[in-house]
């Protein structure tokens, strides 16, 4: 079956916040938050560091399952601990391995991923150092959806939208609150940058060029 990524609002160049789901040796599963970047209709790319049983379980099965959802509670618990079993589903028909894969059962859609390379490296410059980072490109090998409607997060549009509710009150508030504002104005235009669309790039570099008429000092 052809794989398109694209027909579950993934597109080629974005990046979008996911639940990986993995399984150890003894087909124990883990849950983690990762984003994932989409390399073309049924590639991905995907970054871990070293430490967590992610990497571990992905270099020992050279698979995993990207799991697509908005649930706030599944991304906590994910991210503070691992997902409780009885939110996890065993996949019982697999097309190209017997080795048990879970996913996430309340997700909207979810894709098994099968590992083309795994490369480790330290990166220069990176917020966390001196950490091993795994490079991890993957071939997406069986989808499945179960909202028509599967909307995967991306941090871009939350971050404008901070910016805009940011930017309709910097004219009311105290000098301090201004400043405060505007060091979230940056943090926005990075996720924005880094993860954002055409359009959300656009409208960060709108709002930049107002507040620069208004006088606030912004490079």
């Amino acid at each position: 079956m052809e794989i398109d990524l694209s027909k579950i609002g993934m597109h080629k160049g974005q990046q979008y916040e996911t639940i990986i789901t993995t399984t150890d040796k003894d087909g124990n599963p883990n849950a983690a938050p990762f984003g994932i970047r989409i390399l073309d209709k049924d590639k991905v790319q995907l970054r871990i560091f070293e430490g967590g049983n992610s990497i571990k379980n992905i270099r020992d099965k050279g698979e995993f399952v990207v799991n697509v959802t908005e649930n706030p509670l599944m991304f906590t618990l994910a991210t503070i601990n691992t997902i409780p079993e009885e939110h996890l589903t065993k996949i019982d028909k697999r097309t190209k391995s017997n080795d048990e894969l879970f996913y996430l059962t309340n997700s909207d859609a979810y894709f098994i991923c099968e590992v083309e390379t795994l490369k480790t490296a330290f990166r220069e410059n990176d917020p966390i150092m001196d950490t091993e980072v795994n490079m991890i490109k993957a071939n997406a090998i069986e989808l499945n959806v179960h909202n028509n409607c599967v909307k995967p997060m991306n941090r871009a549009l939350p971050a404008l939208i901070e910016a805009l509710v940011n930017f309709s009150r910097i004219n009311i508030v105290d000098e301090d609150t201004q400043k405060h504002f505007i060091e979230r104005f940056f943090e926005s235009e990075g996720i924005i940058k880094r993860v954002g669309n055409k359009e959300e790039k656009e409208s960060i570099q709108i709002l930049k060029e107002n507040l620069k008429n208004q006088g606030f000092e912004i490079q």
